[in-house]
């Protein structure tokens, strides 16, 4: 590719930015357009470097990726030949017209990132890192979108040795920047700060980006938690208590159930004014005066709760049973752990990182398997799972599962094991299985020993008003009974 003559073709203009690589707007005479040129000393160590990389990554090509026309030797100087740098930055996207920084919603600052790590992904696979990205260095092209305007292909790494880790790390803290409008804090111990301006379901992704125990174990594995995250993002600029959860976006279930509730509270409360003895005191006046409402007052009003169980009519029973020593009541297990199973694909795309949202104590966030075409998994997989471990060193009676859900229309079956299984078939036949739910459900199984408990999802559920099918959990409770000994009662009635 390299022509020792073509330094007639190309006229550098103006610098536009100094350096060990110097930056130039430059003019390609032979089509009459508009390059960037990018040259180094050819006998330096950079020099030596670009012309190598140069070399090795002519042949990638991305629209996230500043693509490589030509090189040419010009006097001492190696020269890259490129296409002509984009005048608006992102950084400039960060910048109020009044000077202050701003901040993008979080939808915008994800897609943004998501183009990044697009870009990212195809230079690492070509064996190459970059060594940080920044929005400084991120330009708008309008027909292809959002582009990495330094390092490699086009230029040397950002910083010497370049790494995957490190281009990890910027990413996160590029997304950060986006949605906050800073860059996160260090802690003394050298670990990273997350604002709590930053949405729940993005802030294990980028968490994980920056952990130095458990990071993402390369860039394609952080493009799909990114991806997978992208219906979930709220549509305001950040804001905690504006925020569009999953649970709001896939609530309209509550509708009808709300409507049952009302209905069965007013045929309750029919029943008993039906119920209420005839007054047989003539028409005496009432001794106590009557109190009339004032209609200016507001209304009371009682909500009823959602019961799991039926409701049934409410009777005077004739004989009050006699008090009992022993109460039977149902406790919750402590639960070890919960991990996603996926035994047919690769369990990083069932959102492992999303796992601490089950059981949170905020029922608007939850872990939520893949987004899938169709409510049986695309045709890819007879389901996924998730495998809680019960605390104990000994297996412990199971009687009750309790899963809080907004799906609508998905189904499970429950396996019991006295130890954690790795395949589906080491779990034996299921103990029950829970169809067609609308929300959430408690499932009465037979009493099993069991140390861990298999929640195996087979359908996936009715289409998300966002496309597509999966299952979001957000509370997982497994129940036994307890026997203990009441005090003797003192309100007996005797009939």
């Amino acid at each position: 590719m390299t022509n020792t003559a073509s330094s007639e073709r190309y006229e550098r203009r103006e610098l536009l930015q100094p350096g060990a690589v110097e930056t130039w707007s430059g003019l390609d005479r032979t089509l009459n357009r508009p390059v960037t040129i990018r040259r180094a000393d050819a006998d330096s160590e950079i020099g030596h470097r670009l012309r190598l990389q140069a070399k090795a990554l002519a042949r990638v090509e991305h629209h996230g990726l500043l693509h490589i026309l030509d090189t040419y030797d010009e006097a001492d100087h190696f020269a890259i030949v490129t296409e002509q740098l984009p005048t608006r930055l992102l950084v400039d996207e960060l910048t109020a017209p009044n000077g202050d920084t701003r901040r993008l919603t979080a939808p915008e600052s994800v897609r943004i990132v998501i183009a990044v790590t697009e870009a990212l992904a195809v230079l690492h696979s070509a064996g190459f890192a970059h060594g940080g990205v920044d929005a400084d260095y991120i330009g708008w092209r309008a027909e292809v979108g959002w582009v990495i305007l330094n390092g490699p292909p086009t230029d040397d790494a950002v910083t010497i040795p370049a790494t995957r880790r490190a281009d990890l790390v910027s990413l996160a803290v590029l997304a950060h920047r986006l949605i906050v409008g800073a860059a996160p804090q260090r802690r003394p111990d050298g670990t990273w700060e997350l604002d709590s301006v930053i949405p729940d379901v993005v802030a294990p992704v980028l968490a994980r980006a920056m952990s130095a125990s458990d990071p993402w174990p390369d860039v394609p594995s952080m493009l799909l938690a990114l991806r997978s995250i992208v219906d979930d993002l709220p549509i305001a600029d950040g804001v905690r208590t504006d925020r569009r959860s999953v649970w709001q976006a896939e609530r309209h279930w509550l509708a009808p159930v709300g409507v049952l509730v009302a209905a069965a509270a007013t045929l309750v409360g029919i029943a008993l004014l039906i119920e209420q003895p005839a007054d047989r005191s003539g028409d005496a006046t009432p001794s106590v005066e009557t109190t009339v409402p004032d209609p200016d007052a507001p209304t009371a009003v009682t909500v009823a709760p959602v019961a799991t169980a039926t409701i049934a009519p409410q009777t005077t029973p004739a004989i009050v049973p006699a008090p009992t020593t022993t109460q039977v009541r149902r406790v919750s297990i402590l639960l070890e752990s919960i991990t996603d199973f996926d035994p047919a694909g690769d369990d990083r795309v069932e959102h492992p990182e999303r796992l601490i949202f089950i059981n949170n104590g905020d029922p608007t966030t939850g872990w939520s398997t893949a987004r899938y075409s169709s409510r049986d998994f695309g045709g890819l997989k007879d389901g996924v799972g998730l495998i809680v471990v019960l605390a104990g060193d000994e297996p412990r009676p199971i009687e009750r599962l309790a899963v809080d859900s907004p799906t609508v229309g998905w189904s499970f079956e429950v396996y019991a094991s006295g130890e954690r299984n790795r395949t589906l078939i080491d779990w034996g036949r299921p103990l029950a299985a829970a169809q067609d739910i609308t929300g959430s459900t408690a499932l009465d199984v037979p009493t099993t020993d069991a140390a861990a408990v298999l929640v195996w999802i087979t359908n996936l559920g009715d289409e998300l008003p966002s496309g597509g099918h999966r299952v979001t959990i957000s509370r997982i409770e497994i129940d036994t009974t307890a026997a203990a000994e009441a005090p003797p009662s003192t309100d007996a009635v005797t009939p």
